[in-house]
């Protein structure tokens, strides 16, 4: 082996387990003196924290079989679980069954971005209360509605176009 191999193996080795303990860091949280929550590798002396798991914990179906097409497809084919029963409507409420509305929390909205996919608006907001889809300029547009509740009034409008979040507006309306 030359010197120069032997030093290129070295710095590799090097390297290797430079780039090794910063996957095994610790996260922790902690509370401060003025009451902001704050995260680091090492907390304050005297201070209490706890570890972070900082593990991925939910997974975003990306592939056909969880899409709602494919679950309609299979329904349809006469595949999959049975329908569920639907409640015989009374004489009283002769309309369209109504769903509940479950609002966004503001939680949610602030982490909402421009740019994010319309996957990870689903695994944050859930389904929103209402839906429209315009197809405009060879590009498909949906408004996501997710309407006021008493706990939550407010009117978050999310606009998506190819898939990925445009605008998000709200306004309050009680």
């Amino acid at each position: 082996m030359t010197p120069r191999l032997v030093l290129k193996c070295l710095a590799g080795l090097a390297i290797a387990l430079a780039g090794s303990g910063s996957f095994s860091a610790e996260l922790y949280k902690w509370v401060d003196e003025k009451g902001v929550v704050t995260y680091g590798e090492k907390p304050p002396p005297n201070t209490r924290a706890t570890p972070v798991n900082t593990q991925p914990g939910a997974v975003v179906e990306t592939g056909e079989q969880g899409s709602p097409k494919a679950t309609f497809d299979r329904r349809q084919a006469g595949e999959g679980s049975e329908r569920p029963a639907v409640p015989a409507m009374s004489s009283a409420s002769q309309g369209a069954p109504t769903a509940s509305v479950r609002g966004m929390e503001f939680e949610v909205y602030i982490r909402l971005q421009p740019g994010m996919t319309e996957g990870e608006l689903l695994q944050r907001a859930g389904r929103p209360d209402h839906e429209s889809v315009e197809n405009l300029r060879r590009s498909i547009v949906k408004t996501y509605y997710y309407f006021p509740t008493t706990s939550n009034p407010y009117t978050t409008v999310v606009t998506l176009r190819g898939g990925r979040i445009q605008q998000v507006d709200r306004v309050k309306k009680f």
